[in-house]
């Protein structure tokens, strides 16, 4: 089911409010500070002759674990009560930090197409306009079905590319790619249609999700 933006009150300011130093926004935290070590294993991999295969793998792992705390997070913060406005900022920027910085790396290894990299710093680039908007209005937005798809599929592809840079080249890697750039497309324009409504249309907005 669909889930409403939160009327949060105060502005930005209200962003630093609650408890926001907990195990959650560390993980959080860690989910952003993991892209560099997992880029810079992948450009020293590139400039092994011949390639060796533990720094693919070693980056692999990494980004694993980065992604497996966007779930760790969220679960922890419910579990034991922490969810915080922070926390709730905080969230989609780290898997912007991890994703948009990797996908550039393997741009740059010519295993990523230049133009899905564009189609997902656009999004990005529009729902973070949306989200400053919004949060002026004392907005947030619980993540939406489809960007939770988006955020998924996004993490399949890079894996898979990750993991087997040979595949880049075949059908069934190049099908995965361009599926996961129609749902990051996808969920862009969801996101504006919702904001439309609720950012943008001058009616308040209910609290908690339906």
């Amino acid at each position: 089911m669909q889930q409403k933006p939160e009327r949060v009150g105060g502005g930005p300011s209200a962003v630093l409010a609650g408890r926001w130093l907990n195990a959650a926004n560390l993980l959080t935290v860690l989910r952003a500070a993991l892209a560099p070590p997992i880029i810079a294993l992948l450009l020293f991999n590139a400039q092994r002759p011949p390639r060796a295969s533990f720094y693919t793998f070693a980056a692999g792992v990494l980004f694993v674990v980065a992604a497996l705390t966007d779930k760790a997070d969220g679960y922890y913060a419910r579990k034991t009560d922490s969810v915080t406005r922070l926390g709730q900022f905080l969230d989609p920027l780290a898997d912007k930090l991890l994703v948009l910085p990797v996908m550039i790396a393997l741009w740059y290894l010519k295993l990523f197409p230049l133009w899905v990299v564009l189609v997902v710093l656009a999004r990005e680039l529009l729902i973070s306009g949306i989200r400053i908007v919004g949060a002026r209005k004392g907005i947030s937005f619980p993540a939406s079905w489809s960007g939770k798809i988006k955020m998924f599929s996004q993490i399949i592809v890079i894996s898979v590319l990750i993991f087997f840079p040979a595949s880049a080249s075949a059908l069934w890697a190049r099908v995965l790619v361009y599926l996961m750039a129609a749902i990051t497309a996808y969920s862009g324009v969801d996101y504006v249609l919702r904001a439309r409504r609720e950012v943008f249309s001058g009616r308040a907005s209910e609290p908690g999700a339906g």
